[in-house]
């Protein structure tokens, strides 16, 4: 009769022998096994050495060829903007010293910088559109008309646009120095934005530099807002958007390639001294020649400098 003494029985005889075949197995194979393991693991040492060797050896070429391209940039940006006046805006996420080494750049040119400033974090801030809003209602010059919207961002740019470079919708306008002051230091005291060199309300051209964008929870605003942004200082004046990288979603030079390819020119390379002498370029092509490139080596980049003239 099979009972449940039998099964039980069995069972510990098939797990006994699995148990012996396992133990006989593993003496049987222990030798060539653990041979084969740590040739894989000295074979898996060796491949990551020779990346190292190879990755160092790459980064030790880009340095060169960056140092070669910083010693280059004062006779390949020479006199290509002398006498314009250009305004520098720095928008978060750009390092200083990136931004330093493009106004470098600028000087190589020609150019006059004849205003600088750095817009912080808080003017993207969707929670801060009504205070934007009502900022512009308090700031806006009489010989201005903002547009009609709810976004305090759109709405500030334009009139910051404006009062920056001297027009408004491509249009001359008049501005006084009160005016450019009443505006920047409204927002300085929102802690929106800084001022490094003072405007002076004249611009032939706009050069933003910028980081990859903002990746917070309410990133779609903030990156949007900075297109806007950018779009404000297009609709005056030649405007160049030279970010560190196209890469990230919703990445605002991404959206400025895609969608406005024709009124913005872009560099995607503007942390590294060829990055920043391709924005100036840019800028000079566009300011000289009315011809918007795209700038690096993400997508939508058509070569890393200008086409010779």
């Amino acid at each position: 009769m099979i009972n449940f003494r039998y099964h039980l029985v069995s069972l510990t005889a098939v797990f006994l022998a699995l148990t012996v075949g396992l133990i006989l197995g593993t003496a049987a194979l222990n030798g060539p096994a653990l041979e084969a393991f740590q040739q894989t693991i000295q074979s898996l040492r060796d491949g990551n050495e020779q990346l190292r060797a190879e990755v160092k050896e790459l980064e030790d070429q880009l340095g060169e060829d960056q140092a070669f391209a910083a010693e280059i940039a004062p006779a390949y940006l020479a006199d290509t903007l002398t006498g314009k006046s250009i305004v520098v805006v720095a928008l978060p996420g750009a390092d200083t010293a990136v931004v330093d080494g493009a106004v470098e750049m600028l000087g190589y040119s020609g150019a006059t910088v004849t205003g600088r400033i750095s817009v912080l974090d808080d003017f993207f801030d969707p929670a801060n559109t009504d205070a934007l809003g009502d900022l512009v209602e308090r700031t806006t010059p009489d010989t201005l008309q903002p547009p009609v919207t709810y976004d305090g961002a759109t709405a500030m740019s334009y009139v910051l646009a404006a009062v920056m470079t001297g027009e408004a919708d491509g249009a001359t306008v008049e501005i006084a120095p009160g005016d450019i002051t009443t505006v920047t230091a409204g927002l300085n005291g929102m802690s929106m934005l800084t001022v490094e060199t003072a405007p002076t309300g004249v611009a032939d051209g706009v050069l933003i530099l910028a980081g990859p964008g903002s990746t917070d929870s309410d990133a779609e605003d903030r990156n949007a807002g900075m297109v806007a942004f950018a779009n404000a200082f297009a609709a005056d004046d030649p405007t160049v958007y030279a970010a560190t990288t196209s890469t990230g979603d919703g990445n605002p030079i991404a959206t400025l390639r895609a969608e406005y390819t024709e009124t913005i020119a872009t560099v995607d390379t503007a942390g590294t001294p060829q990055g920043q002498i391709a924005a100036v370029a840019a800028l000079a092509d566009f300011v000289n020649n009315n011809v918007v490139n795209h700038l690096g080596i993400g997508e939508g980049a058509s070569d890393l400098l200008p086409e010779a003239a």
